[in-house]
């Protein structure tokens, strides 16, 4: 817990065990590509940003999603049997790393995975109260009844809380629904009517693009700080959409006007240094949309930052002086024992 505001930037050992689970299902979005995100991570060092921090790395897991035999371009809920195929696996693969005192580094894949993910970290531990921060340009609150595109990707946040197809809504055999009051919101900007009726209807907190410009994060960390004293463990659900597309290009859906580089780092570092993490998810890259690494250099620094850490280019330059200090302080004492 952070004692003042020189605290957040501390640097203390991230003593905790990893979990990484990568679920490459694109299905819930029309967005082709996303399902190369989670490999596309691990190429680019994550295990490294991880173990940097003083964390251990205890599994990687790769959840097997189905290929459809045809192509569906409408419907209420697209490829939902292929979805809730991937959801049921990834919510078993979670509760056991939940269950075995893990924090799970969750890779998307498109926004769905949330559904197997939330409900795996949800079911881990029956008895306590799990919360939600979603960061998302969108609230994904639409349901097989009220979706315009029948994408499952939109209806994720409702599956969780436990509205829309049964399908869904009853993966495992232990799922417990979220809480609406157990929902926080950070990022809001492009929303249906539907979905801005469900969030009034289920009284839903959320933090909108207008209250950011407004107020800038104070109304955010206030709310953050009001969910976490009445949940025990934290889900942190990150749609690389909610930035501005200027630092997050790689994405199925670019967002202008999104949150910034500052701001959601901030964000992340915040909610890293004062809550208890279950795990979180990292969704909507698209490796091939993305302008010079921008976006998987961003959602790297965001991994650490909610982990408790820091991964940066002022991290990675002070190490070099690490190392050398720590190489000559050996030569000298091999020196001394030789003289």
């Amino acid at each position: 817990m952070a004692r003042d505001n020189l605290s957040f930037y501390e640097h203390e050992p991230v003593n905790q065990s990893i979990s990484i689970i990568g679920v490459p299902l694109e299905l819930g979005s029309d967005e082709r590509g996303l399902a190369k995100a989670p490999r596309h991570l691990l190429k680019h060092g994550l295990e490294k940003v991880i173990t940097s921090l003083g964390a251990d790395v205890v599994d990687i897991t790769m959840v097997p999603c189905r290929i459809p035999e045809r192509v569906v371009s409408a419907g209420s809920a697209k490829y939902l049997e292929e979805i809730t195929a991937a959801a049921r696996v990834s919510c078993a693969v979670v509760e056991r790393a939940v269950r075995r005192g893990d924090v799970v580094i969750a890779l998307g894949g498109d926004h769905s995975i949330s559904i197997g993910t939330i409900a795996g970290a949800s079911a881990a531990n029956p008895n306590k109260r799990l919360g939600v921060i979603w960061i998302d340009a969108h609230p994904d609150v639409n349901t097989d009844v009220s979706t315009l595109s029948g994408n499952i990707h939109g209806m994720s946040a409702a599956v969780s809380m436990g509205f829309g197809h049964p399908f869904l809504t009853r993966i495992g055999s232990g799922m417990r629904n979220v809480s609406p009051e157990n929902f926080l919101y950070v990022g809001l900007k492009d929303m249906d009517a539907a979905e801005i009726e469900f969030l009034r209807r289920e009284s839903v907190s959320t933090i909108t693009m207008l209250d950011i410009a407004e107020r800038g994060l104070s109304r955010a960390r206030l709310a953050i700080d009001a969910l976490r004293r009445k949940v025990d463990m934290i889900w942190v659900s990150m749609d690389m959409d909610a930035i501005d597309e200027e630092y997050a290009p790689g994405v199925g859906m670019p967002t202008p006007g999104g949150l910034t580089r500052r701001e959601i780092l901030s964000l992340a570092q915040y909610i890293g240094k004062t809550c208890r993490l279950a795990g979180l998810d990292i969704v909507e890259m698209s490796p091939a949309k993305d302008i010079e690494g921008k976006t998987v250099s961003l959602a790297l620094e965001l991994i650490a930052r909610f982990l408790g850490g820091e991964y940066s280019w002022y991290e990675n330059y002070m190490e070099n002086y690490r190392r050398t200090n720590v190489t000559n302080a050996e030569d000298t004492q091999a020196k001394v024992r030789r003289a």
